[in-house]
C-alpha cells in the first residue's frame, strides 16, 4: 500500500467519508466542491490536479 500524504480532503480539510486501497479517498463535507483525491499524493500534487463539480442547489434546474 502507498504511504499516506494526504489523509484529509485537500480542499476542506475534512477526513474522508470512505476510502479505497490508499489510492481513492472521497470527501464526505456536502459543501465541498472537491469529490475524490489520491491520499498517496502531496498536498500540493493532489490541489495541481484537482477538478471541482458544481452541484446545481436543491428546487433548481440543471444547467443546460
Amino acid at each position: 500500500m502507498a504511504k499516506v500524504l494526504t489523509p484529509n480532503c485537500p480542499l476542506c480539510g475534512q477526513p474522508p467519508l470512505f476510502a479505497f486501497g490508499g489510492e481513492q479517498a472521497f470527501c464526505g463535507n456536502d459543501a465541498c466542491t472537491l469529490i475524490l483525491w489520491d491520499p498517496s499524493l502531496s498536498l500540493d500534487g493532489n490541489l495541481l490536479d484537482a477538478g471541482v463539480v458544481r452541484l446545481p442547489e436543491e428546487g433548481t434546474d440543471a444547467p443546460a
